[in-house]
């Protein structure tokens, strides 16, 4: 049995050599897991404040979204009265140039109402009334047309203009 003994010791001398070399490789690779560990709540941390400034920054956009919406709407809406404004002030232009082609006619001119239309939705494929091209030689003397009271400020605009073209 000194043979069986010796045999068995030396087998367990080898596996006691190899455990405590195998022990040595785990402490090492743990001691670098719990270094990666400390990085790793660090990247934890980070993340968790992008987060929340992430979050902070959707609200924010949200809220700038919101109040351009509300700014767009208000165009939109003061858009559709400008081309209301505009259709009448269109219509009445064509009737002030048919007096001023008629020229001599001012009596039959008078008599003659612009036709105004009712103000007309903004409805797609709705028509644009046509005006007829004038000539500077055929539109005779603007600055004999008074305005009236209650012209709104584009047709005021629009008279001005008129009469700084002719004179």
């Amino acid at each position: 049995m000194d043979r069986f003994q010796l045999g068995l010791e030396i087998a367990l001398s080898v596996l006691l050599l190899v455990t405590i070399f195998y022990s040595l490789y785990l402490g090492r690779a743990l001691a670098v897991i719990r270094r990666d560990r400390g990085q790793l709540d660090a990247l934890i941390m980070s993340l968790e404040s992008s987060s929340a400034q992430a979050q902070s920054g959707i609200d924010h956009l949200r809220q700038t979204t919101e109040m351009v919406g509300r700014a767009l709407g208000k165009t939109v809406e003061t858009g559709k009265t400008l081309k209301n404004e505009l259709t009448i002030l269109c219509e009445r232009s064509e009737a002030v140039a048919q007096v001023l082609e008629g020229g001599a006619s001012t009596q039959k001119a008078s008599s003659q109402k612009p036709i105004i239309r009712p103000e007309e939705e903004d409805v797609p494929g709705a028509r644009m009334p046509l005006r007829p091209r004038m000539d500077e030689e055929r539109m005779g003397s603007v600055g004999t047309v008074k305005t009236p009271v209650g012209k709104s400020a584009a047709e005021r605009e629009l008279l001005r203009a008129l009469r700084q073209r002719q004179g």
